[in-house]
């Protein structure tokens, strides 16, 4: 019964916790920072490709007007002293239509849109991220945590987030709100692949990638602790964004309270697709 209890409290917090306001808020700001970065990205491509432009056309003139001045004084000097001869002038033409061909070839510049490549700036939209399988329980089941093989800390599974579903292809994220977090806390945010063998205890599943409350990475089902200076820092209220990009194969996990974000390659020979979502909180009842 305080199982239920205090499942229900927690649902009833993530519910009326989080103002629909400030939910808005939030991602017209996530809208935003993309807008500047999109066009501080934009500009400086911009003045780039202006520079480049600048040099080469400043730099074929002053080529082709170095050489019709050399060009000039011969005329003129041919002109003053009417020593010429049919060689001259045959030289004197050729020079001429190779100016004009340097000329034309200068007028020829193009600003040319590459749409082959991978566009530099990332497009966005609106994901309908739905919380109707929000909390599973687990009742009371056991297992011990491998962080550290001179510690065994037996922890109990309360709930889990797991949501339903498969992934082998695009992008897919879990937003959540961590509505209570004690000391005695635990939590997993990761995947595990659906060929994998999937015990009670997610620390022992090879094919583990993600992150846990206590600073630690799993790859493969490998602790890895402060893996590339990942903190977990978390507190009650916080909200957590979990992505999985099967096109890349990685994951992403973003506090937006504290705005850090670690992403964390996965190796499909170690976890092969579909990928199933693993996020799980744990309790230590000791």
């Amino acid at each position: 019964m305080n199982e239920i209890i205090l499942i229900h409290n927690q649902l009833k917090q993530a519910i009326t916790g989080q103002t629909t306001e400030q939910f808005h808020q939030s991602l017209l700001q996530q809208i935003e920072r993309w807008e500047q970065q999109s066009i501080d990205k934009i500009r400086r491509l911009a003045d780039d490709t202006r520079q480049q432009l600048s040099s080469i056309v400043q730099d074929r003139t002053e080529s082709i007007k170095e050489k019709i001045a050399q060009l000039t004084q011969q005329l003129n000097k041919a002109r003053h002293d009417g020593e010429f001869f049919e060689s001259d002038i045959k030289e004197w033409s050729e020079k001429l239509n190779k100016f004009q061909q340097l000329l034309n070839k200068q007028q020829k510049i193009k600003i040319h849109h590459d749409k082959d490549l991978t566009p530099f700036i990332s497009k966005i939209s609106l994901q309908n991220l739905s919380n109707d399988n929000l909390v599973q329980p687990i009742n009371q089941t056991h297992y011990e945590t491998n962080h550290d093989d001179n510690i065994q800390d037996q922890y109990e599974d309360y709930s889990y987030l797991k949501e339903k579903g498969e992934y082998s292809s695009g992008e897919h994220s879990i937003r959540f709100k961590i509505d209570q977090y004690e000391p005695n806390s635990s939590i997993l945010f990761g995947i595990t692949s659906k060929n994998a063998f999937e015990g009670t205890n997610p620390y022992e599943n090879p094919t583990l990638y993600g992150w846990t409350g206590d600073n630690v990475v799993y790859q493969a089902g490998d602790p890895q602790p402060n893996y590339h200076g990942y903190k977990s820092n978390i507190q009650t209220g916080d909200i957590f964004m979990f992505t999985m990009n099967c096109d890349r194969e990685m994951i992403s996990l973003t506090n937006e309270r504290t705005r850090r974000k670690y992403d964390l390659e996965v190796d499909t020979m170690k976890c092969p697709f579909p990928w199933l979502p693993n996020v799980r909180f744990f309790i230590n009842p000791e």
